[in-house]
């Protein structure tokens, strides 16, 4: 009888101190996942602040030749997060990379954005390639629309599109040229 007792007794402890050791071990896998989080949270919040200070010196050092505030271009790229896959910081850093092509005409913006963001989903590159290959594209029209020729794009910049965008350029009717980019 006592050892059945001390055994009861033995299996009693064993079995409380495993629960304890369990309810434990859950404590701190969620307090490591509200570390993790935090940890998340803050380095994404340092990115943002980055994206921004970045953003304000691109357009300090423009200018601000685009004709694009901060907070248009905070809102365009909030509005335009909602609508594709990519989030507002990395909207806004493609931002930034565009904005330093100061010959881009402002009008042009959203669209050259909407553009880095379809090629950059298309062809699984980040924002900020393609945001500086819509770019070069865009600071230099017919230069452009002669490359996407070559690149197999031929069936949209036929010779006449091409001779349209040289002519645009020409008469200083960049933002028309842009456009047709």
């Amino acid at each position: 009888k006592i050892k059945r007792s001390l055994e009861q007794n033995v299996g009693s402890a064993t079995k409380s101190a495993g629960d304890y050791f369990e309810s434990m071990a859950k404590r701190v896998a969620g307090i490591s996942a509200i570390v993790g989080s935090l940890g998340f949270v803050v380095r994404e919040t340092m990115r943002a602040e980055a994206a921004q200070a970045q953003l304000g010196a691109i357009l300090k050092s423009t200018g601000e030749a685009a004709g694009l505030s901060s907070q248009e271009l905070n809102d365009m790229a909030r509005a335009m997060s909602r609508a594709s896959i990519f989030d507002a910081t990395s909207i806004t850093e493609a931002q930034t990379r565009l904005l330093s092509y100061s010959g881009i005409v402002g009008e042009n913006i959203p669209r050259a954005m909407q553009a880095v963001i379809d090629q950059s989903a298309r062809l699984g590159i980040s924002l900020t390639q393609s945001a500086e290959t819509i770019g070069r594209a865009l600071e230099s029209p017919s230069k452009a629309a002669a490359a996407l020729a070559q690149q197999g794009f031929g069936a949209a910049f036929t010779k006449e599109v091409r001779a349209t965008i040289d002519a645009l350029v020409a008469s200083g009717k960049e933002a028309e040229a842009q456009i047709m980019i």
